[in-house]
């Protein structure tokens, strides 16, 4: 059955009702028969003031309405938020998925499995996005929705986008025929990044924004913290600073006081405001508050808060401490993301020209020829790395150096190009042996 409000669903009933009858005489039996149903069984439902959701889409389709507008015309307009419509055909899994809900039928498949894969598709998206494949007809009805989600998050960390928007806004599409308020905020939160890796923030801010409206209503604390921490993120890029800093003190106050990566996050870039602000001190204290959010697992993290550490460390004048942080970061990107070690690269030559030590600043400018290979792909970041080193350690001037980083940097705006340069890219892509389980004998069935 609909797992929305009993009276939400009466109301869709009760409006369906009036469409078909408003369609004539015979229109509620050529319907009956046509979808296969015994005589009375529509009154029946509309009695009972239930219907299941695959009977909701084989009515609506019957009578050729759209569902989404269907519901949102009767239960309202979900406060005139629109979304536009990915480019090109959904992939096969989303119409497996809406093939499977009008369906109806059942599975055995729970939580456990999609909470096992949305940690998996970060690693292993392609290996993640095959077993969803799988899981498409075995996962209970009412996780369809989260299911979709976690294979957008995959398609999105393989930087398939179009893949990735259609199967986010089939699923938030599928819980709004549900009336499943939080997890249509949850969705609507990886549909942001989704914007925000198109390079479009602003975007992202909009729907982060409705993501936190909708999970506020819902009294969901934890998820609307998260959802703050975001808007807070995008507020950042777009250098509305001061707003980000009030958007993410609010944000940790909702969420859990435990250290985790949202917490991290919204400390981070409080401390990037700051700095960003001239309020140096200040954000050296949020930066310290966040390394107690760093974990083990959570790599990238580390290295992007050692690299505003030594930002920091340069601000106020302690270059050779800097120096010293942003080796760590180098070590750090070098197996994680070739653009990124680039570009830390080139900031640490900066600080060693600065501290007057040319022979370390061109060895460390040499040490970028390993990546020259992995780079090739980039015309841009390759071609920078050359003009940095082509007049040897003569020629490797301050200005020189701030004007390859620069170049670098600008590259890094393009976000599809510059996720592209992931160390592991190709590695991502490429779907391994499982290490969920096997999946061909169904020993996945009847996860929770």
């Amino acid at each position: 059955m609909i797992s929305g409000h009993r009276r939400d669903v009466a109301r869709l009933m009760r409006a369906l009702d009036q469409e078909l009858r408003g369609r004539g005489r015979g229109a509620l039996a050529a319907m009956q028969r046509e979808l296969g149903y015994t005589k009375g069984w529509w009154q029946g439902r509309v009695t009972a003031g239930d219907i299941t959701i695959g009977q909701l889409l084989g009515v609506l389709g019957h009578l050729g309405l759209d569902p989404t507008k269907f519901v949102r015309r009767v239960l309202g307009d979900d406060d005139g938020f629109e979304l536009d419509r990915p480019p090109g055909a959904p992939p096969a899994l989303v119409a497996r998925a809406w093939a499977r809900l009008r369906g109806g039928a059942e599975g055995g498949v729970g939580m456990g499995l999609l909470d096992t894969l949305d940690q998996e598709r970060y690693e292993a998206p392609a290996e993640a996005l095959d077993v969803a494949r799988w899981a498409v007809d075995h996962v209970e009805l009412a996780l369809l929705p989260r299911l979709l989600g976690v294979a957008g998050a995959a398609w999105r960390r393989m930087i398939r986008l179009d893949e990735a928007a259609h199967a986010i806004r089939a699923g938030i599409e599928m819980a709004q025929l549900a009336d499943d308020r939080a997890e249509i905020g949850k969705l609507l939160r990886r549909l942001a990044y989704v914007a925000a890796d198109r390079g479009d923030r602003g975007e992202a801010l909009r729907i982060s924004e409705h993501a936190g409206m909708v999970l506020l209503r819902c009294g969901d604390a934890e998820f609307f913290g998260k959802a703050l921490t975001d808007q807070g993120t995008w507020l950042y890029y777009l250098e509305r600073f001061h707003e980000s800093i009030c958007t993410l003190e609010l944000a940790l106050l909702k969420l859990p006081s435990a250290p985790s990566r949202s917490r991290g996050q919204a400390l981070q870039c409080i401390g990037a405001c700051h700095r960003d602000l001239g309020n140096t001190e200040l954000a050296s204290e949020f930066v310290g508050q966040a390394f107690q959010c760093v974990s083990d697992r959570n790599t990238v993290f580390k290295g992007k808060l050692l690299w505003l550490h030594a930002r920091i460390l340069s601000d106020l004048g302690e270059l050779e401490q800097a120096a010293h942080v942003l080796q760590d970061v180098v070590d750090v990107f070098r197996t994680l993301h070739h653009g990124e070690a680039a570009l830390a690269t080139c900031e640490l030559v900066c600080i060693q020209l600065m501290l007057g030590q040319p022979r370390e600043a061109f060895n460390v400018a040499a040490s970028m020829r390993a990546l020259m290979e992995p780079l090739h792909a980039n015309q841009v970041i390759s071609t920078a790395i050359a003009d940095l080193l082509r007049t040897g350690q003569a020629g490797l001037t301050l200005a020189l150096a701030e004007e390859v980083k620069a170049r670098i940097a600008d590259e890094r705006q393009n976000q599809q190009n510059w996720r592209a340069l992931d160390a592991g890219f190709a590695v991502l892509c490429q779907p391994q042996l499982s290490m969920i389980g096997p999946i061909q004998d169904g020993s996945m069935r009847g996860t929770t």
